[in-house]
């Protein structure tokens, strides 16, 4: 890799919420998703496929190459998206995984980075939660790519310097963060602060994060050039992009510059129409017109290591900073109006604090229950993620006779009770549940589901029922619709399955 010359990476977050129905694993008929069977169906269709297929064309609207985007895109994808993936388009999964080889042949280093495992803020998790999430999530990438990853995706980009130092401990090298989350940056080795607002300037080069015990790099996407992607359909024209990204470049100079950006990867194809296609003409075009070279953030790391710190914002009541929410991490456990689409959002702090207490009740049956069952519980639910990822017979026998103290039919299903309630309870913590206008949308309904099952899995694995507590605590969450009066309408009329679990009526 040159050490001068303009670069540029751009990233694609590929996710959607885990829309399965907990009793069955299946997806159900959505006929909002009309054409298709559900939502995965039709984005997979409009985006994911695609990309992997990306036509570009001549001026008759004549196909004149067929690209696959993943070989020049940065990209993550989520476990629970990708275990869907998997199953229902084997073939199209396939080249994801030749791209991310293709391109550690080419570049020396692959262009997918890992994601933990569920989409949940990490900075508002317990630090065994979040341990749990990442070492999932490494093992689903393991799984998926042969290797473990070397960057890894954030969920919302929400992040703060606890949550920094777990992932460097699990040996990631780098994170992506965006340029609004930036503090200040100083020389390495000093402590000359410089706030970005005072001259930093949109960050070009990674920086060196460290708490003193645990470090890594951080690269910063730059927020308006994402913005305009993303919002403004600036890949409408792959030109007008190029000619955006160079300006942001500037001229090379004497060093190398690397320019990224940084969006969900449903715009490519989904939210914006043809967008597969305009990325592919960037990458294969428009980029190299411009001399600017696509490459990735391992590639780049490695021959640019950093040479300057990064200072992260510490977010209101140090509970971090996203990309996705003004005020931290706030839209995730609070009324702060983002999204609220003119609906009131008094029903978030009481849905967050009701399903973390519900986390919190399902982690001590889980140790109380699993006493019997396995040697050391929270390390059974650590290794969990290699049966998630592998759900052979052989890695989940292999887990069993690492773990049970017996092995035996009852203690085999009893661990496997209690591992999927631990599985559901962190899913019910899916940060899409908080990220729309009220808790009867589709999202938060997704989190009750999975929280249902888990209840009924806790009262299966101890005979401890916690559902009333549980729907004591919704009752305090409002809802919008007037129908479904509070969180517990919700959980009854939308989210428990008649029959699945004990009848009971709206209080």
């Amino acid at each position: 890799m040159k050490k001068s010359a303009r670069y540029v990476a751009v990233h694609g977050h590929f996710y959607q919420p885990p829309r399965e129905d907990p009793w069955t694993g299946e997806l159900p008929l959505d006929p909002s998703a009309s054409p298709d069977h559900d939502w995965n169906e039709r984005i997979a269709r409009e985006c994911y496929i695609p990309n992997g297929h990306a036509r570009v064309t001549g001026g008759g609207n004549e196909t004149l190459r067929i690209v696959n985007n993943y070989q020049s895109l940065n990209f993550d994808f989520g476990p629970t998206l990708m275990r869907w993936y998997v199953k229902k388009h084997p073939e199209d999964y396939k080249r994801i995984v030749a791209a991310f080889r293709e391109s550690a042949l080419r570049l020396g280093h692959g262009n997918a980075i890992g994601h933990p495992y569920h989409h949940i803020i990490l900075p508002l998790l317990s630090r065994r939660d979040r341990l749990t999430e990442l070492r999932w999530g490494l093992a689903d990438f393991r799984r998926r790519f042969g290797r473990g990853p070397e960057g890894l995706w954030l969920p919302e980009m929400g992040v703060d310097d606890p949550t920094l130092h777990d992932v460097a401990s699990i040996g990631i090298k780098f994170v992506i963060l965006t340029s609004s989350e930036l503090d200040a940056v100083a020389p390495l080795g000093s402590d000359d602060w410089k706030p970005l607002s005072d001259g930093g300037g949109i960050p070009l080069e990674p920086f060196a994060w460290s708490d003193g015990n645990q470090s890594l790099a951080l690269f910063f996407s730059d927020a308006e050039l994402s913005r305009r992607i993303s919002f403004e359909k600036l890949l409408s024209n792959a030109g007008s992009c190029a000619d955006a990204m160079a300006g942001s470049l500037g001229q090379a100079g004497g060093s190398s510059r690397l320019l990224c950006v940084a969006t969900d990867g449903e715009t490519f194809g989904h939210h914006q129409k043809f967008a597969d296609m305009g990325l592919a003409y960037l990458f294969l075009e428009e980029l190299p017109k411009r001399g600017l070279v696509a490459t990735n953030f391992a590639a780049y790391l490695a021959s640019h290591p950093p040479r300057r710190r990064a200072r992260l914002k510490a977010g209101p009541q140090d509970l971090g900073v996203s990309w996705s929410c003004a005020h931290g991490t706030r839209r995730w456990r609070d009324a702060c109006g983002c999204g609220a689409e003119g609906k009131s959002q008094a029903w978030k702090r009481p849905f967050f604090e009701a399903i973390r207490w519900l986390n919190l009740e399902i982690g001590s049956i889980f140790v109380e229950a699993g006493r019997d069952v396995f040697r050391d519980p929270w390390a059974a639910r650590e290794d969990y993620g290699e049966a998630l990822a592998d759900p052979s017979r052989y890695e989940w026998s292999l887990l069993l006779s690492r773990h049970l103290k017996v092995l035996g039919p009852a203690n085999r299903a009893a661990a496997k009770v209690l591992l999927e309630m631990e599985r559901l309870a962190l899913a019910a913590m899916t940060s899409c549940g908080w990220f729309f206008a009220d808790i009867g949308g589709i999202e938060a309904v997704l989190n009750l589901k999975n929280a249902a099952r888990a209840i009924e899995l806790a009262r299966e694995a101890s005979g401890i029922d916690i559902e009333p507590e549980f729907r004591r605590r919704l009752a305090a969450a409002p809802s919008n619709d007037p129908a479904l009066r509070t969180g517990e309408g919700v959980y009854l009329e939308l989210a428990r399955p008649a029959g699945k679990l004990a009848s009971s009526s709206l209080t």
